[in-house]
């Protein structure tokens, strides 16, 4: 079977062009361009991805960074968060979220501030970090308790993992199913930057420090690596994903002691999270099965 592309959008030839030729006549011109570019969202407000609360879930909205994250409460069982990424929404659980609750699950999706069918956050309705969306971790987690089981997708497995842990939950007790993980740290985005735009080393040695300093937090701090996690984790990775390669799920699941690896191909970065057999895979991780010879 033929891989299909990933939903990642490259820029064009001659936008990466320019910035093959800036990272030998002007680094620190191209560094300041991708750090507006880094924190920006893939759409505006009109043009976000969104999702609707199933029949029959309870919608809510939840104070969070001075406006207001949205999501739903659905279904009765073990309490599964469902958290999305970087400008991801509720709406890319539709599939899991419906065969969780069939299965004998509470789910709880959020929307965070600037995302889907959220409020403007601080930074206004195109701009976001990933602090925020640990802060809308946090706020969900007051309001809810600590979770069963957490399924995220992309960034949102980062920031569920530090959300938790600084809400002094026991990680240990939480099952994991992180689909597409962006790891982050430099190596994280590098590669995701790297995946629509050529970054050379002169570029993202200046484009460092732009950004730590405009999210206020060292780039190495906001990462999977290092974090020690012996809770039950699937991964779910794509071998032909852009943003987020590959070799990053391999190395968690490597480093972690309970983790286990799902490799597919042809799904690319998103469709991960509507594939039938990822999605069934995602409910007997949560139900406690192994796969067969595990």
């Amino acid at each position: 079977m033929a891989k299909k592309k990933s939903t990642t959008v490259r820029a064009p030839w001659y936008v990466r062009s320019g910035f093959t030729a800036a990272e030998r006549m002007a680094p620190m011109r191209a560094a300041k361009v991708l750090c507006e570019l880094w924190f920006r969202l893939p759409a505006g407000p009109e043009k976000r991805l969104r999702g609707e609360a199933p029949a029959g879930a309870h919608v809510f909205e939840l104070e969070c960074l001075g406006s207001n994250l949205w999501g739903y409460d659905w279904g009765e069982g073990p309490l599964v968060y469902l958290v999305h990424g970087w400008g991801g929404s509720t709406g890319d659980f539709k599939f899991i979220a419906a065969n969780l609750v069939a299965s004998g699950f509470r789910v709880v999706a959020f929307d965070a501030p600037s995302h889907g069918n959220a409020g403007a956050g601080p930074w206004g309705e195109r701009h976001a970090n990933g602090l925020h969306l640990i802060e809308a971790m946090n706020v969900v987690l007051e309001k809810f308790g600590t979770p069963y089981g957490v399924v995220a997708h992309s960034m949102g497995a980062l920031s569920s993992v530090h959300g938790l842990l600084q809400s002094g939950v026991d990680t240990a007790e939480v099952r994991f199913a992180m689909l597409a993980p962006f790891i982050g740290g430099q190596e994280g985005f590098r590669d995701t930057i790297g995946a629509i735009v050529p970054v050379g080393p002169r570029i993202f040695e200046r484009l460092v420090p732009l950004g730590e300093a405009k999210s206020g937090v060292k780039l190495d701090d906001f990462s999977l690596r290092g974090v020690e996690l012996d809770a039950p984790v699937l991964i779910v990775h794509d071998q032909g994903d852009r943003p987020n390669p590959f070799r990053h799920g391999k190395a968690l699941a490597d480093a972690w002691p309970n983790a286990e690896l799902m490799a597919t191909t042809g799904l690319g970065h998103r469709k991960v999270l509507m594939n039938p057999a990822v999605v069934f895979r995602v409910r007997d991780f949560l139900k406690g099965h192994r796969l067969k010879g595990e």
